[in-house]
């Protein structure tokens, strides 16, 4: 489940936050937040387990997944299924506590859920799949909050999925030569020698859609701050990249938390 490694968890709640601020203007249901927020929780845990159990030949042979417990082999297969089954159950009596509304869009979720581990065999930028992924709560939470999915929803789930593409590019990039020795795919490879300069490209696009959101909104010079600021966080994880050390490109994936919290405090404080 990876609990000890909460950097997941953060990745998937920022954008809930965002569509529960902007859904709500700045006045989010309590209620909803608190189900999202342990929805997050139990989705990463049985995501980062489906993940474990498809990939757990390639984890053997990759330096950085080798002592993952499916890879160790400390836990059986079947543990690991049960584990995964209860979690999905747990998230399927969340989804009872909401609106039957968003029940396709959950069944959306579930559905990317199980195939992201297998697209990195086949689709060269697997990465696409996880964004959609990572963002498919964000119409969930404009439906509950709105009734509606509007352009705000719209321009956010595109921006998450081109974050998420960013940030596990840099992540990719660690894996990068075992990832080439073993046949997965990932973006970190389509993009080749670019990889670094398109990451760029792709966050500063990321930003681009912020600041749209916010004249979209009227929104006041306080945000426009903020996201002028988190161009400073995109900068500095290009820095970490260059060098092309594994330990630097997992540094600039996990400071994307960091970008999350800044465009936060940019929304909270436009709203307050």
């Amino acid at each position: 489940m990876r609990i000890d490694k909460p950097i997941g968890f953060y990745l998937l709640m920022w954008p809930v936050v965002w569509a529960f601020l902007i859904s709500s203007n700045g006045n989010p249901n309590i209620f909803y937040v608190i189900i999202f927020a342990l929805g997050i929780i139990a989705t990463r845990s049985a995501g980062c387990i489906i993940n474990d159990y498809f990939d757990q030949d390639f984890d053997k042979k990759i330096e950085r997944t080798k002592n993952r417990v499916l890879a160790k082999q400390k836990i059986s297969n079947q543990e690991a299924l049960i584990l995964f089954s209860l979690l999905i159950i747990f998230c399927f009596i969340l989804l009872l506590m909401l609106n039957l509304k968003i029940l396709l869009l959950a069944i959306f979720s579930f559905f990317l859920l199980i195939i992201y581990p297998l697209t990195k065999r086949y689709f060269k930028i697997p990465q696409l799949i996880l964004g959609m992924a990572f963002g498919s709560s964000i119409p969930m939470v404009f439906i509950l909050e709105k009734g509606v999915i509007d352009a705000n929803c719209i321009l956010l789930y595109l921006l998450t999925i081109l974050w998420a593409v960013t940030y596990d590019t840099y992540y990719a990039m660690a894996d990068k030569v075992d990832d080439k020795k073993v046949g997965i795919k990932s973006s970190a490879i389509f993009f080749g020698k670019n990889d670094i300069l398109y990451s760029l490209y792709l966050h500063y696009s990321v930003v681009f859609l912020f600041l749209i959101i916010g004249f979209f909104n009227l929104f006041t010079p306080i945000y426009y701050f903020f996201v002028i600021l988190s161009l400073l966080n995109v900068l500095y994880q290009n820095l970490l990249v260059r060098s092309r050390k594994p330990y630097q490109c997992i540094s600039a994936f996990e400071n994307n938390n960091i970008f999350g919290l800044i465009i936060t405090f940019g929304l909270i404080f436009n709203y307050l």
